[in-house]
């Protein structure tokens, strides 16, 4: 978990800069910057129609009497796309797209489903706080 957080918060912002600094130097300064500003509308403009889709396809889910649950991993993934798209930055935008294509949306939600499962498989039904009532 440590690595994972040096990588998102010390590699990850290194690397950006590096690949923004090769591109400007490679393409000029107005294309990249050019570039990030669209990335980030693009990237605003999808999030928002496939949000709408996602939170279409919940109401379908309530109405039928189906727990939207993949409606909802969905929507939160897209919630995580949204800093990726709009932080400037090829890598960061690389992420963010990925999280817009529809079957990496629904194979990272089958990961993080698979292991929220394997958690409360392990913490069995009693491992909650227990809350004892006392009547006098």
């Amino acid at each position: 978990m440590l690595f994972i957080l040096i990588a998102l918060f010390v590699i990850g912002p290194i690397a950006e800069i590096y690949v923004l600094l090769a591109a400007g130097s490679a393409f000029g300064v107005l294309p990249v910057i050019t570039a990030c500003i669209a990335t980030a509308i693009i990237g605003g403009w999808v999030i928002r129609l496939q949000g709408m889709a996602a939170l279409n396809a919940a109401r379908k889910d309530l109405d039928a009497g189906r727990p939207p649950i993949s409606s909802a991993v969905d929507g939160a993934l897209l919630v995580v796309a949204a800093p990726f798209l709009m932080t400037p930055g090829f890598l960061t935008d690389a992420i963010g797209f990925a999280l817009l294509t529809p079957p990496f949306r629904r194979f990272l939600g089958r990961l993080i489903m698979r292991e929220i499962k394997k958690r409360m498989d392990r913490s069995g039904p009693h491992s909650g706080p227990t809350i004892t009532i006392h009547r006098p």
